[in-house]
């Protein structure tokens, strides 16, 4: 299996890993046609290493360096690991899902590998109107300080801690929650076109500031590049999944 190591410069727990990989197997800096993206960190340096190489179809695996990790996977030897992993004496479990693409009046915006959040300050009191293609939601019209459409890979950040459902990460879904709003707002819909309208609210593409939505505008989110995350055991993933949905069962 080719392999690129994308080197994580800016989380200080990766250096030493860094390091062995320069020394180690330094042609995984160099691999050109990768069939595999390596990473280490934590899970929001796999997500920053997703969003930064977005579409071009290839797996991530991460190493776990992080405090959560949920998104990675403990190498117990590195050097063996790796050597097994380039051999093809070992392979992987691959999830798939996909970022949500956000187009502000036909202007593309990016995408976001989470969830796509609008909002400002807490107290903050907007109006928006919210359709999605299938109807699940049509002129939908309430007030609150924010709205988060998570994806399934997101659904276990701010979506879960607002209260949203953990969603199964090759699900072919979405998770929508309000942030303090007049009206009850806690869905799960297929991942299809959704249209928002606000009076002047920030959006974020994975908590990256990235435009305002004006009065008079729309914003559109559509189904974006694949994402492909791997486990060297998705049986140890699926477990975190679990312990992590019955939080309100202990």
């Amino acid at each position: 299996m080719r392999i690129k190591y994308l080197v994580n410069g800016k989380y200080p727990k990766a250096e030493s890993f860094n390091e062995f990989i320069q020394k180690e197997f330094p042609q995984l800096l160099e691999e050109e046609e990768p069939q595999l993206y390596l990473v280490a960190g934590g899970d929001g340096s796999m997500l920053h290493s997703i969003q930064e190489n977005i579409g071009y179809d290839i797996p991530f695996l991460g190493v776990a360096l992080g405090t959560v990790n949920f998104l990675m996977n403990d190498f117990e030897d590195e050097r063996e690991t790796i050597q097994n992993l380039l051999d093809d004496r070992i392979g992987v479990d691959v999830f798939e899902s996909h970022a949500i693409a956000a187009y502000l009046d036909d202007k593309k915006l990016g995408e976001a590998v989470n969830d796509v959040i609008l909002g400002d300050e807490i107290m903050n009191n907007h109006y928006f109107n919210l359709s999605t293609e299938s109807g699940d939601f049509k002129d939908f019209e309430f007030r609150g300080s924010g709205l988060c459409i998570s994806t399934p890979i997101g659904s276990t950040a701010f979506n879960y801690n607002n209260n949203g459902m953990m969603l199964p990460l090759d699900s072919d879904l979405l998770s929508i929650t309000g942030v303090v709003c007049n009206k009850q707002i806690n869905d799960i819909i297929r991942f299809e076109e959704v249209l928002i309208k606000a009076n002047g609210v920030r959006i974020y593409l994975t908590n990256v500031k990235s435009d305002v939505l004006e009065e008079g505008s729309e914003l559109v989110l559509k189904k974006g590049s694949k994402i492909k995350i791997a486990f060297l055991d998705k049986g140890v993933f699926l477990r975190k999944r679990i312990e992590m949905g019955h939080r309100f069962r202990k």
